[in-house]
């Protein structure tokens, strides 16, 4: 075999191990290609699950609020006797809801970075209103009503607002004004809370991530008192 031959095979050898090489790059790049897709794909539904497990809450809670906004709120809002007219709230679930700020920590990345932040404060006001409601209602039940009733025994049913403030005394009177006026208050806040945000993740995860399904709650002029969850 002449030289040239030698170097001719020996090129060929070559040629063929780096043909196999190359393919063998390739063909691992693509996969780790797929694989880095895969994941992301992973992820970014994850990261939407989170949001929309966040969103149902908020409008789990709008619910809640909205409810006690009309039974409750709305009849004797602009009353002077208010806090004597509006009734305990009971039969319901006292535990505010308590949002994984880790798993929706990608809305830093949002173009509304404070957004965890506001959250938080609506969560914040969440869990003080409805304290707030609870030991209202509590003293409603236990120390209001049998103030009216022993004062209705005395002087017969028409009883006055001063009566019945001179009957509790100036400090539980304040304090049931007080309590009142922040129920009042922190309804409202709740509702608008919950509807900004809802609003808010809703449209920045629909931003990072375009193409997946993120929940929403139905105007409620669309729907009467019923404000579902929707896509």
């Amino acid at each position: 075999m002449t030289c040239i031959e030698i170097i001719t095979k020996v090129i060929e050898i070559l040629v063929a191990s780096l043909a196999t090489l190359a393919a063998a790059y390739f063909g691992a790049k693509y996969a780790f290609k797929l694989q880095n897709e895969k994941d992301k794909r992973a992820s970014d539904a994850t990261d939407v699950k989170a949001a929309n497990s966040v969103i149902f809450e908020l409008a789990r809670t709008f619910n809640k609020f909205t409810a006690i906004k009309r039974q409750f709120v709305d009849e004797h809002r602009d009353k002077t006797e208010r806090h004597l007219m509006i009734m305990p709230v009971a039969g319901m679930s006292w535990e505010p809801p308590k949002f994984n700020y880790d798993t929706i920590s990608f809305l830093f990345s949002s173009s509304d970075p404070n957004l965890l932040g506001t959250l938080s404060l609506v969560e914040q006001e969440i869990a003080s209103t409805l304290d707030v409601i609870k030991q209202r209602s509590t003293m409603h039940v236990e120390v209001l009503q049998p103030t009216v009733e022993r004062l209705s025994q005395q002087i017969g049913e028409q009883v006055t607002l001063q009566q019945i403030e001179a009957a509790l005394g100036q400090r539980l009177a304040t304090t049931l004004r007080m309590s009142t006026t922040f129920m009042v208050e922190g309804v409202d806040n709740v509702l608008a809370g919950c509807k900004e945000h809802i609003n808010k993740i809703k449209s920045e995860t629909q931003k990072l991530y375009p193409g997946h399904s993120v929940i929403g709650m139905v105007p409620p002029a669309e729907v009467g008192s019923n404000n579902a969850p929707a896509a």
